[in-house]
This record gives structure tokens, sequence and C-alpha cells, in this order.
């Protein structure tokens, strides 16, 4: 695998400005951490694979779990957000031992590798009989957009994608959820005109407040209540073979 086609490691530095307030970082580390801990509480043992500059890594940190993420660009690392360890490694060879740890994460990664299935291959081998494999991705092919493209992308994904590759992996599915709704019909809009942005993630003050209320209420209500649609998808399975 060229990992030079996976991502462009000049994003790194904004993407770590960007993660400090803006909204999607922010609800979305807010979102990953409700759906993993009503699954397995603190203090488990957590690895994320791609983790990039960390920004969820140390937040789960914060709200006690083990973390160790690991991450193949040397950029990514040395930026790192504190609080956990950190290594280099491979997503499709991942650097540890067999059935180590309760959680496994891949948050909008396995979108960026034409072969999707062996980094969640390598996740299912680390993570312990009983513990989970949670991914977040870009949802919905009609989304396809630039930005999609400077991301180096290779697809978005639905519900069902999504659990065929659980299901093909041995894996229980267990949360299966659509997040940021309220995206959904706006980027759908400017998407299909085609638009691009210098910078997808500047924003106002005011508007970053205003929708990062609006989307911590979707949050809420998807605790209770499957959104119908949205522009990203957070799914959690169980590896139910201990032997696996």
């Amino acid at each position: 695998m060229n990992h030079e086609e996976t991502f462009d490691p000049s994003f790194f530095e904004q993407l770590r400005k960007a993660e400090e307030k803006h909204f999607w970082f922010s609800v979305r580390r807010k979102w990953i951490f409700d759906e993993l801990s009503r699954l397995v509480a603190p203090p488990a043992k957590f690895l994320e694979v791609g983790c990039g500059t960390g920004n969820v890594s140390s937040f789960l940190s914060r709200k006690g779990y083990e973390v160790t993420g690991c991450e193949f660009y040397p950029d990514a690392i040395q930026g790192a957000w504190p609080g956990f360890r950190i290594i280099q490694g491979d997503a499709n060879d991942l650097p540890f031992s067999d059935k180590h740890f309760d959680i496994v994460g891949l948050f909008d990664v396995i979108e960026h590798f034409q072969d999707d299935m062996t980094p969640l291959r390598e996740a299912v081998r680390v993570v312990k009989g009983g513990g989970i494999v949670a991914v977040t991705v870009p949802a919905r092919e009609e989304l396809w957009s630039w930005f999609d493209e400077v991301s180096l992308h290779k697809r978005r994904y639905t519900k069902e994608t999504l659990k065929r590759m659980f299901v093909e992996m041995q894996l229980q599915p267990l949360v299966m959820k659509y997040m940021f709704m309220s995206l959904y019909l706006p980027m759908k809009y400017l998407r299909s005109k085609g638009e691009t942005v210098e910078d997808a993630f500047r924003i106002s003050r005011v508007m970053n407040i205003l929708l990062k209320g609006l989307f911590d209420g979707e949050r809420l209500i998807s605790k209770g209540l499957s959104l119908p649609i949205g522009t990203s998808l957070i799914a959690i399975a169980r590896k139910v073979h201990c032997y696996q």
C-alpha cells in the first residue's frame, strides 16, 4: 500500500487547528464517546487506528479510557494532542498482538483505503473476544464532491455496506446510525452545484456556536431515536467468537 495515496500529510496542520473548536470535530468526538461508553465503559483498553493528531484519542483519555493511538504519518504524531500513548504503525499491519484491546476504533479512516477490508480485519485481530470495533465514515454516495477528492477518499458508505462488511468479518452489528442529519440537504445542494471553497473548515464564530448547539441536540436525540439520514455514519460491532 502506497500511503501517499491514502492521505495528504500537509493537511494535518489545518486539521489540528480545526479540531480545537470547529463544531464538527467537537460534536463528533462526543458522539463517539456516547456510543462507546454505552457498550464498554472506561477504563477499558482502547486503540484508535489512523488517529491522526488524536483529537478523539485525547478526548477519550480524558473520559477515563486507557488509550493508544496508532498513526502512520510522522507529521500527525509530531503535532498530536496530549494525554495518550501514540505510536507509528500501519493500519494494514498493526504492531500489536492478537486480542489485546477491548475497543478498536477507526474514525474516518477506512474510506481512504482502496482495500477497506484489510484495516478492518486487522482491527478484528487485535480486539479481544467480546470486544467491539467502531468506525465512522462519510455517508451516501450522492454527497460525493471535490472535498472527497482532495481528502483522497475512495468511497462513501451506506448502512447496508457497513453491515455487509461486519458480517463478512464475523462481527455482530450493534450500532448503525447516521450523524449530522441537518447537514445532509445543504451539503447535497452545494455539492450538486459543484461548488468549492478554499478552506472547508472556515466558519464564523457565531455560526460555529449555533451549529454546535444544533448538532449537540441531534446527538442527544440520537440516543433514543435513530436519525433517518446524515452526512456521516457511526457503526459498532462486537467480536462474538473468542477464537477469532
